[in-house]
């Protein structure tokens, strides 16, 4: 069957846009697979504080700071540089509240730890130090020449509030206090009917039997 010249070149031109869509969605697909595909560091930053007593602060006692960095990602970070500062006026420092690495690898972990020492004089007008949480931060790269740099910042601390040198020792000698009592309550419920049935039975007796009558 014949067709007319003018038809055949009408339909030409209709499939024309269809095939370029699917040239430009082929390659719209294949630069997402390549953005997708690139490798990028996903660094987080964990401050974390530990005491005696947790979350007990007093003055003359110390503080562990832990940093801790995570590469979550699938790339390499590099050039890390943490900094953690502490207001030396009303803490002592030991260690460096800086640390620097030069690669954490994707799914990597590095550390940094150091200790502070609140020092604090307590008055009837000022009697506990109050001192507003603040995180530490953090600053890399993406790339080995370290044209890419990221500026990170840790998960939030708490607010502190720290007691005096003799309030603290006071409260530390009714909690260890506290603690022995019940120790010792515990050990009468669990080792008196033993002690019990040992001296009855030494005595050559027996102890007697519940719900059995003579």
């Amino acid at each position: 069957r014949a067709e007319c010249p003018t038809t055949h070149r009408t339909r030409q031109h209709a499939h024309a846009p269809i095939a370029t869509m699917r040239v430009l969605f082929a390659l719209g697909l294949a630069l997402c697979l390549s953005v997708s595909s690139a490798s990028e560091a996903k660094i987080i930053l964990r401050k974390s504080l530990t005491t005696e007593i947790p979350y007990t602060y007093a003055a003359g006692f110390p503080i562990n700071i832990t940093l801790d960095i995570y590469n979550l990602g699938t790339g390499s970070a590099y050039n890390l540089k943490t900094t953690d500062p502490w207001p030396q006026d009303y803490f002592d420092i030991d260690g460096e509240t800086e640390a620097e690495f030069d690669e954490i690898k994707a799914g990597g972990h590095e550390q940094h730890n150091f200790t502070v020492t609140p020092k604090f004089d307590a008055t009837p007008e000022k009697p506990l130090l109050y001192v507003r949480g603040f995180p530490a931060e953090l600053i890399y790269s993406t790339d080995e020449e370290g044209e890419e740099r990221t500026h990170a910042i840790s998960t939030q601390m708490r607010d502190l509030l720290v007691r005096s040198n003799e309030d603290y020792i006071r409260i530390t000698a009714k909690h260890n206090v506290e603690w022995s009592i019940f120790g010792l309550g515990t050990s009468a419920a669990v080792f008196g009917p033993l002690v019990a049935y040992v001296y009855v039975s030494r005595m050559g007796g027996s102890p007697p039997l519940k719900g059995k009558s003579e």
